[in-house]
């Protein structure tokens, strides 16, 4: 199943409303975390693009001839 990156604001909004409600630390760490990460989650899509935008174009080479095997000019006997 894809989940888009509304459903996941709306989880991030979610974590972030049980947070004002949140009654101990490991709580409240718990839903700041999973906050981050839907949050993260949700703006994936446009920072691989942006991302993607900025590399600098591939470097254009020449292709290289199969080296031709060489010859020994001298023998020993």
């Amino acid at each position: 199943m894809t989940t888009s990156p509304e459903d996941y604001l709306a989880k991030a909004a979610e974590a972030l409303a049980q947070l004002g409600e949140a009654k101990t630390q490991s709580e409240r760490v718990r839903l700041q975390r999973a906050h981050g990460a839907y949050q993260k989650l949700a703006t994936h899509g446009a920072e691989a693009a942006a991302r993607a935008a900025a590399k600098p174009p591939k470097r254009i080479t020449p292709e290289k001839q199969p080296a031709a095997k060489a010859e020994p000019t001298f023998r020993r006997f």
